[in-house]
This record gives structure tokens, sequence and C-alpha cells, in this order.
């Protein structure tokens, strides 16, 4: 409700302080790497299962950056994880042009699933991806164009542009940041 949406921030940041607070002093007694997920508040014990799941899977996508955090501030890596998961399991979801993508690159020594991958994390726009990938526009246009006459990729189909990304993203683990 409108009126319990405050109460419920309020909530979830004295939970995260005091997830903290307890991260940081357990972490310098032990002298290890500690970290804490917290699943959604919830108002009552039927919905205590599905916050400790979330829990669960915020734990997975944890590091040293990011020791402490609650499902929705981590929502798009718990979603991605979980994507790859299921991705993972169906053999339908597993083929695809950007398995031959990357053959292709690995055969021949080209970039194209890193420049695609930087493109897709760009908007779709040649000069974001260039800078990203610290190259001339130009040489953006030119390996997209190579990629689709060498891997039969029609970039035109946004449908086919999603699911490239997803699986290349997903499937492949490229980004732009690190691809």
């Amino acid at each position: 409700t409108p009126a319990g949406a405050p109460l419920r921030r309020t909530n979830e940041h004295s939970h995260k302080k005091l997830a903290e607070d307890i991260v940081a002093r357990a972490g310098q007694a032990l002298r290890v790497p500690v970290r804490a997920a917290l699943g959604e508040v919830v108002p009552d014990a039927a919905g205590l299962a599905d916050s400790r799941a979330d829990a669960d899977l915020v734990l997975r996508v944890l590091d040293a950056d990011l020791p402490v955090a609650g499902v929705d501030e981590v929502r798009p890596r718990v979603t991605l994880l979980r994507l790859a998961e299921v991705m993972g399991e169906r053999r339908e979801l597993t083929a695809g042009a950007w398995r031959r993508v990357l053959a292709y690159d690995a055969a021949h020594g080209t970039e194209y699933a890193r420049t695609l991958v930087c493109w897709f994390d760009a908007g779709c726009d040649m000069a974001g991806a260039a800078r990203l990938l610290a190259v001339h526009p130009n040489t953006c246009r030119y390996r997209l164009r190579q990629l689709q006459q060498h891997a039969g990729v029609d970039l035109d189909d946004p449908d086919e542009r999603l699911v490239l990304w997803l699986q290349l993203r997903v499937l492949a683990g490229l980004t732009g940041a690190t691809a």
C-alpha cells in the first residue's frame, strides 16, 4: 500500500545498515571476507520462504566490491543468473548464432562477439560502441557488416538482436565493459 511504502523503505534501510555493520565487524574479527544478502521485507511469515530464496540468490552475485545487498539492489544480476541457469538447461535456448560468432572469432582472430556486445551495451549506438572498444566508429561498422556476412546474423531483426545479446551476455558471459 502507499502508506506502507515509506515504512518498508525505512525497514529495508535499517536492515541493510545492520547487515553492513555485522559484515564489517565479523570480517575484522574473523579476518576473512564476509557477505550478507537480504531478501525482500515481508509483512508476515507466509513470505519468509520467498524472501529466503531471494537472499540465497543475492549471495551468489555478491563480491568484494559489493559485500552486502538487498534483492532489489541487484535484481538485474539475480535475473541474469537465473536466466543463465534456465537457458543452460535447455538445448534450444543455447543453440543459435552466438555460437557461430564465437567460433568465427576463434578461427579467424576477429573480435565480432566483443564488438556486438559493446554495440548492444551502447544501445546499438555506433559511437558508444566505439568508445567502449577504443576504436573508430567506422571500425565498428565494418566489423558488424563483416559479422553479418560471415556468421549470417540479421542485425536488422530486433528479435534476433535480443536473443543474440542475451546469449552472448548470459551464456558467454560477455559485457561491453569487460568483454
